[in-house]
């Protein structure tokens, strides 16, 4: 988990693009609606002019259903962290978020791979307010969906080298290019020597 966060935090600035920093603050689910009251970030990158790709903290869950017994709802907590895409088109934004992984043995990702949309209704320079719908692709055991209604808040932030680290960057990138006469130089550290 650690690597995905780190990778996220790292490919924009070796790529020269946008970080995307968003937090969830309201959550209403379909099944309790009830108004709760959330923190979950998201970190992500642009990988061309429309799309996002990151991880957010929010929890994948399921409800524990037995036959016979009614569902304890969202107890069984199946993913911790999600990677989510989001497309956006002017003011509005398609967006799917998967499980990194899962816990239960008899719920796969794609049982939990939520899909939704939304729409910016507020932005003031790199700040925008949203408000967004998602739901489970396939229904669980009871036949629900579990939709969930939610505003959050996104900020985006230009990363660029300053031109120091630029320099220095590809300094090292030529000097690891540079042809030694037993080979490049990566290839000194995988030998093996006696």
């Amino acid at each position: 988990m650690k690597k995905l966060i780190f990778i996220f935090f790292i490919i924009p600035f070796f790529t020269y693009s946008q970080l995307v920093i968003s937090t969830k603050l309201i959550d209403i689910k379909d099944a309790k609606r009830e108004i709760n009251k959330v923190l979950d970030f998201s970190i992500g990158s642009f990988i061309n002019n429309k799309t996002i790709v990151g991880i957010t903290n929010e929890q994948a869950v399921a409800d524990y259903i037995k036959v016979g017994f009614n569902p304890v709802q969202d107890s069984l907590i199946v993913s911790n962290f999600q990677l989510f895409f989001k497309y956006y088109n002017k003011d509005y934004f398609v967006l799917m978020k998967i499980p990194i992984s899962s816990d239960i043995r008899d719920i796969s990702i794609f049982d939990r791979t939520r899909f939704g949309g939304g729409y910016i209704f507020y932005s003031y320079n790199d700040l925008e307010f949203d408000i967004s719908y998602d739901f489970l692709l396939s229904s669980n055991l009871n036949g629900w969906n579990k939709g969930k209604l939610g505003i959050g808040i996104t900020a985006s932030a230009d990363i660029t080298f300053p031109s120091i680290s630029t320099n220095l960057f590809n300094k090292l990138v030529n000097w690891i290019n540079t042809p030694l006469s037993n080979g490049y130089r990566e290839s000194m550290y995988l030998s093996k020597s006696k």
